[in-house]
């Protein structure tokens, strides 16, 4: 079989296979062979944009599974690619530093790279090296990186984070700084919350100082925010210029199909956000504005539960005043910082200089009006700042999600696996109390025993989606509070009967869930396109963004380990999928995705198992199969079923069906296998809203049941 390193070879290297073009390769390659015959053209199409060797390379390959579909998947990549195997990235890594820097630890991870504290063996110091995903640094290249990270070696100021040095090999692209013994502004906002006027104002003074130091060399950092500003010794330190220049040279396009977010929207100045290439210094005046509004107020200007919220509050709400959040600050610094926060350019300081100038003493002459020009802001949009706003939300909506809505890296299936099926289960009758009144008519939110007997109501409006806490002695859910047009999650301390309302916004909040610890709940938040995954503190404060891709995606459960949280995801004409969306906010992957409709996934308690619900019968039925990847289906329910639920020990699997509630025994598996299937015994019948969501919980013993009823 000719392979594409011979092709290459043919035509005189023009495309030779390295590691990091088979990466490209073979996600495109993987997704196509996933997905139906029909669509592959479009989707490999979508994928490789204007990379027409890369289309050649992926349409090649197709053409050989096509005529050799018995043997071709069975053989490993690299030898199908005629490449060598892929280290693992630590080996790389220390290959690529090795007789230079050894590798203590790693010390933090974002969605773009990981930082490694690192020991430099030529000085004898401790050093901070960031190392970029394998993904972005193949989206990247290592000459574009190389020559813009660069650019911050060039940048000598007391508050600017130094490069020590650089590097690229074996698709590792890293750079190496000093070790700060300090922690990021974002990270003492998050613990002491808004700082003391003259602090905050003292380091957006410094931060300005340093930007104005690389504007003079004509840098623009294009990513000023708290996690990118270090504190050491009181002093601010601005880190990472070149990053986002050097993405934004590769196409944001093809970055964004790696599954990352493109920027912080909070932090953005609408023209960044629109996709403008010619930005100047005032983009980093614009972020700046906002940080300083943070330290000052506790949140940016525009904070929002999700992404495409804070871009419509960026592009259509002018900056509050910071009075009514903050009475000590003065007069002056509220005017300077809605300045800085104008929506168009030319209304912002020209200067980071002259930013920082306004903070330092009160403007003269009413220069710093925030009606400039005679142009009232209120929430007047002019045509250009009204083009922004129309062309970000259609970029946040790529950006966001661009690979999940295309899906061709999710590794679509078109069947899924053999299913086995089992003898009709056989009910076993133990209790008949109707868990609520009976009829149609509102929803109530009750606790109930084994028997269906109230163990204890919770007053709720409009309850949704309860669960229980992993010690079994708190439920969060979703409800309206008095005269709320949306839903809101709340928590109940069921021993102390005490409620406590969790988020408070406009955005509806439901399908909560707990992460093992008990820590932090997962929930869906509405947003413009459908429903958005965010992460919220068990204490509160401001959400998370975890995914954010157009339709309806709901949280169903997390992996036991807290990595990954599983989501049933609107799929078009196909229903629901079941996704695993890894807790790094990074790209979200297919458990189970076929042309049925496959919905309320939860993991078993040991992590092998995953219990869902599918049509692939024609009718809604309880379904077991492997994880992490599905290849042994296995029916549990029999004419009909849905919203499986372990519990906590795994020794019994709960459904309904028709209005009933069944528990199904569980014993050991052997050599690996299924585990022992025993009774399926009805516990007890209730007026159970059916649909996508599960709208119950069992406790961790086993021994109660919150459940969403009608009375």
């Amino acid at each position: 079989m000719t392979t594409p390193t011979d092709r290459a070879r043919d035509n005189g290297g023009a495309t030779p296979m390295t590691p990091d073009r088979w990466r490209a390769v073979d996600a495109i390659l993987q997704a196509a062979l996933a997905c139906e015959p029909a669509r592959r053209d479009a989707l490999v199409a979508a994928a490789c944009g204007d990379d027409q060797a890369l289309r050649r390379e992926v349409d090649s390959l197709l053409a050989v599974h096509v005529d050799d579909a018995d043997g071709f998947l069975e053989r490993p990549a690299a030898e199908v690619l005629g490449i060598p195997d892929v280290p693992p990235l630590a080996a790389r890594l220390a290959r690529a530093l090795e007789g230079r820097y050894v590798i203590e630890r790693e010390i933090a991870r974002g969605g773009m790279a990981t930082v490694h504290l690192a020991r430099d063996l030529r000085h004898g110091r401790r050093v901070a090296i960031k190392v970029l995903r394998d993904e972005i640094a193949a989206a990247i290249g290592a000459e574009r990186f190389l020559a813009e990270i660069r650019v911050t070696a060039s940048l000598q100021h007391p508050h600017i984070l130094p490069l020590f040095d650089s590097g690229g090999a074996d698709g590792v692209l890293w750079y190496a700084m000093p070790f700060v013994e300090g922690e990021t502004l974002r990270a003492r906002l998050t613990r002491e919350g808004p700082l003391p006027v003259a602090e905050a104002l003292r380091l957006a003074r410094e931060v300005a100082d340093a930007l104005d130091h690389a504007h003079a060399r004509g840098v623009v950092h294009r990513d000023i925010k708290p996690e990118n500003v270090l504190l050491q010794h009181g002093h601010a330190l601005v880190a990472d210029f070149g990053i986002a220049l050097a993405i934004e040279q590769a196409g944001v396009d093809r970055v964004t199909r790696t599954g990352v977010a493109i920027g912080t929207p909070q932090y953005m100045a609408p023209e960044q956000a629109a996709g403008e290439r010619a930005l100047d210094a005032r983009v980093d005046v614009y972020a700046l504005g906002a940080v300083l509004h943070e330290m000052l107020a506790g949140e940016s200007p525009f904070a929002a539960a999700s992404r495409r919220a804070a871009v419509r509050r960026l592009m259509y709400e002018p900056p509050g005043a910071l009075a009514s959040q903050r009475p000590d600050v003065a007069p002056f610094v509220d005017v300077a910082l809605r300045r800085a926060l104008a929506a168009l350019p030319e209304d912002r300081f020209p200067s980071a200089a002259e930013f920082a100038a306004a903070l330092a003493a009160p403007a003269h002459g009413g220069a710093l009006d925030p009606s400039i020009g005679g142009r009232a802001r209120g929430r007047t949009v002019s045509a250009r700042a009204a083009f922004y706003a129309a062309v970000v939300m259609l970029g946040v909506g790529l950006a966001g999600g661009l690979l999940l809505n295309l899906r061709p890296l999710l590794q679509r299936k078109a069947d899924p696996a053999p299913t086995i099926h089992l003898p009709g289960p056989d009910f076993v009758r133990q209790g008949a109390v109707l868990a609520g009144a009976g009829g149609d008519g509102d929803l109530s939110l009750t606790v109930v025993d084994r028997n269906g007997q109230q163990v204890q109501a919770i007053q709720a409006e409009r309850p949704w989606t309860p669960r229980f806490s992993p010690d079994g002695r708190l439920v969060v859910y979703g409800a309206f509070g008095q005269g709320r047009s949306t839903s809101d999650l709340w928590v109940t301390d069921l021993d102390a009967g005490v409620t406590k309302r969790l988020t408070n916004d406009d955005v509806d909040a439901n399908d909560p869930q707990w992460n093992p610890k008990g820590t932090t709940i997962a929930y869906s938040a509405s947003a413009p396109g459908g429903k958005d995954v965010e992460v919220i503190g068990l204490k509160g404060g401001n959400p998370r963004e975890l995914a954010i891709r157009d339709g309806n995606q709901f949280p169903s459960d997390w992996l036991r380990d807290g990595s990954a949280l599983l989501v049933t995801e609107e799929a078009g004409e196909n229903g629901y999928d079941v996704l695993v969306q890894p807790a790094d906010g990074s790209a979200a992957h297919p458990y189970v995705a076929t042309s049925a409709s496959e919905t309320a996934a939860r993991v078993s308690p040991d992590g092998r198992w995953i219990a869902y619900t599918s049509d692939a019968s024609g009718k809604a039925e309880v379904y077991l199969d492997t994880y992490p990847k599905p290849t042994r289906r296995v029916m549990i329910s029999s004419g009909g079923g849905i919203h499986p639920v372990w519990r906590g020990d795994g020794r019994e699997l709960y459904y309904w069906h028709d209005g009933r509630l069944i528990a199904v025994e569980f014993g050991d598996s052997k050599g690996g296998g299924v585990p022992s299937i025993g009774a399926h015994t009805m516990l007890f019948k209730a007026h159970y809203p059916g649909g996508i969501n599960t709208m119950y919980d069992v406790s961790p013993d086993g021994q109660r049941f919150v459940i969403v009823g009608q009375r």
